[in-house]
């Protein structure tokens, strides 16, 4: 892992000017998977051409993963609770197959909550009707002015509870107990070419929750240029990884 980080953007995908994700670093390409696929046959591969194309397509269809885990990324993420905690199933579920895994967050044991790095909405989504996890669509406009008023008052009371339970001499580990899940926290998310196809699978499909979407489509953007022709095989098999 040598490349510098300050060679990648830095994406903002919800918008407001707190979020963030960004690739810092990465290490291998196309034609590493190649040759480590290759590697079964004691063979290896200079140049990537139509035979490795149609490798590369043949390890996709038929799931064959492990050579993907050779090609690394390491990102830098900052987002609210929520998304991380909705994230981090993505190391428990993969670590029994895949140890290329790192997870370093931000602890408010540590350090204390910046009082306005809230996530609020641009606007709020109803209830799914069919689908008990999702959202439907944005609330009708009077609807939207009670959940803003709403979710804005809860908001100023955390923050003034918190700041009073600091002030009072608490300890930033029982204080950070009633922060809420929409405050932002920071994470380096370290994972293989098949870790991050497996997530990007999951979370850019419509039936992803918006949120969590917005950072897969950021990280697709960054990581497709490395590997393109790996995106190119996941994107005709049907993104299933």
């Amino acid at each position: 892992m040598t490349n510098s980080s300050s060679s990648f953007e830095k994406h903002d995908p919800l918008g407001d000017g707190i979020s963030a994700v960004r690739l810092l670093d990465y290490m291998g390409s196309d034609i590493d998977i190649v040759c480590d696929a290759r590697q079964s046959f004691d063979l290896q591969t200079p140049d990537f051409g139509t035979r490795e194309k149609k490798l590369l397509n043949y390890l996709v269809a038929h799931r064959h993963t492990s050579p993907f885990r050779g090609v690394v990324f390491k990102w830098q993420v900052k987002a609210p609770l929520f998304v991380a905690r909705q994230w981090w199933k993505h190391v428990i579920g993969g670590t029994y197959a895949n140890d290329q895994l790192g997870w370093n967050e931000k602890s408010f044991r540590y350090c204390a909550a910046d009082e306005e790095e809230f996530y609020f909405p641009k606007e709020f989504r109803k209830q799914s009707e069919s689908n008990k996890q999702a959202s439907a669509g944005p609330l009708e406009k009077d609807a939207q002015a009670i959940a803003f008023n709403a979710y804005a008052e809860a908001l100023q009371a955390v923050r003034e509870a918190y700041g009073s339970l600091l002030l009072a001499g608490v300890s930033k580990e029982q204080a950070r107990g009633i922060l809420p899940t929409c405050h932002y926290t920071s994470f380096v998310w370290t994972c293989s070419l098949q870790a991050l196809l497996h997530f990007l699978s999951l979370r850019q499909p419509a039936d992803a929750q918006w949120e969590i979407r917005a950072y897969a489509d950021c990280m697709a953007k960054a990581a497709e240029p490395i590997v393109s022709e790996s995106f190119e095989a996941f994107k005709v098999n049907g993104q299933s990884f």
